[in-house]
């Protein structure tokens, strides 16, 4: 089960991984028209009731398949004029288009009514007159919807007997808003189902104008002791995914060099040579939205029992580099990203199998760094191919760890963090090598990041 916004996005990188969508839209009819036949077809009517969408389009292929086979079909085109595929395939439809004021003279007891009015896109209620082609569809005894009811977790929604979804369930159906569900198989691929594409852009946060300074993310980053150019580009990487502040918890060895990376950069002086548990007073000082921690950080023990401190105390979390261990992770929204060398000390091996295991029994999701990023939460495993092999320089996992932190912060899931960074930062490498050449490095790149995501 998904959320509805998962199967945009599916739909998106369908397409860029060759899918037609009309191709899809013949698939889904079809299966829409044999599942009527199984189900229905002892009804006196089947009435199509349509809008402009794609599952309108879906509505128009199984009716017209209906009306070959002899059954009596009806169209109700609500909305004018269709988006170009849903015409498309009402072209091929030979059989009778009637009015919407049909819906008060026919039969509500012995018609089959189709709902293809609203898809899973409309945002806000439904518009006065749907609503009323709502209400009056309600009327009928047998009402099958179409990918999803019309209004679907809306106020005003069809209530169906029976829904047929494609691919899989979408979140939020159950018996009370759907019916009886099927769920029927249009196509799509194991191997587009997993693959990351332009689809994850749609998980890009939207500027709010009337938000003020802070509300757009503030990050916290935690590292240094024996690196102190990893906090800095982890800190970059979080501004360049959109947030408002990055405050940089150091310890004062390396408080000098940090400072100077960058003056948008709040640089935060710790005492000693490395990261221990006397940060977490500070860090309760400020109501950060996500906290990134491992960058440069070593493998000092008492460093690692301020990350379990951390663990313990705070949610929205990005584990990064010498930070990564086994640890009791609470089932927060955590999002651990090694690369195969430092998975080998969670005790997992890099199968899909194995890492789906641990993620969904540690509750967390991992994003394992390499030629190809595997990204996985337990439940959904996603693939990333796109970069560059200058990306193998030295930080650029550190600015990988700073932009998942960024997007955590601006309210994305572990998961979508990791497959949206995992893919932006690749397209970021491939446009920084166009644009700097074979000698690009990190704070290159983290532009780069930025211009992907203002492209959106």
């Amino acid at each position: 089960m998904r959320d509805i916004k998962e199967f945009q996005i599916l739909d998106i990188n369908a397409v860029d991984q060759g899918c037609d969508i009309f191709d899809l839209m013949k698939k889904a009819g079809n299966q829409l028209a044999q599942h009527i036949i199984i189900n229905f077809s002892d009804s006196a009517l089947f009435l199509f009731v349509c809008g402009k969408g794609n599952n309108a389009g879906d509505g128009y292929i199984a009716a017209n398949i209906l009306h070959e086979k002899g059954f009596n079909v009806k169209i109700i085109n609500i909305d004018g004029e269709l988006k170009p595929i849903p015409g498309k395939a009402l072209k091929l439809y030979q059989g009778e288009m009637v009015q919407h004021t049909f819906l008060d003279e026919v039969s509500t007891k012995s018609t089959l009514l189709i709902d293809c009015l609203l898809g899973s896109g409309i945002s806000g209620e439904p518009s006065d007159s749907f609503s009323k082609i709502i209400s009056k569809i309600n009327l009928f005894s047998e009402i099958l919807s179409v990918d999803v009811p019309s209004g679907f977790m809306k106020k005003t929604s069809v209530i169906p007997t029976q829904t047929l979804t494609f691919h899989d369930q979408k979140k939020g159906m159950t018996s009370e808003t759907c019916g009886d569900i099927f769920v029927a198989d249009v196509g799509i691929t194991k191997e587009i189902d997993e693959s990351c594409g332009p689809g994850e852009l749609k998980l890009f946060p939207k500027f709010d104008p009337d938000k003020r300074k802070g509300q757009n993310g503030k990050v916290a980053i935690i590292g240094g002791g024996a690196y102190a150019g990893a906090p800095s580009i982890a800190g970059l990487g979080a501004y360049r995914a959109g947030v408002d502040l990055v405050h940089i918890f150091v310890p004062e060895n390396n408080y000098d060099q940090v400072s100077f990376f960058a003056p948008e950069l709040i640089i935060h002086k710790l005492e000693g040579e490395f990261i221990d548990a006397s940060l977490i007073e500070k860090l309760e000082l400020h109501e950060f939205d996500s906290i990134v921690i491992g960058p440069g950080m070593g493998k000092n023990s008492e460093s690692l029992r301020a990350v379990t401190e951390i663990i313990n105390k705070f949610d929205n979390l990005v584990i990064d580099a010498d930070a990564i261990f086994n640890y009791n992770f609470n089932k927060k929204n955590i999002l651990l990203t090694p690369h195969k060398g430092e998975l080998s000390r969670l005790g997992v091996g890099d199968s899909q199998a194995q890492l789906m295991k641990f993620a969904v029994n540690s509750g967390i999701t991992l994003l394992l760094k390499g030629k190809i990023d595997y990204i996985t939460d337990g439940l959904y495993f996603k693939k990333n191919t796109t970069g560059h092999p200058r990306m193998a320089v030295g930080g650029t996992g550190d600015l990988l760890a700073g932009v998942c932190g960024g997007l955590m912060a601006r309210g994305l899931t572990a998961f979508e963090a990791g497959r949206l960074s995992s893919y932006v930062l690749g397209l970021a490498g491939e446009m920084c090598y166009e644009e700097n050449g074979p000698g690009f490095i990190p704070s290159d790149l983290a532009l780069c990041v930025s211009k992907i995501f203002g492209k959106i």
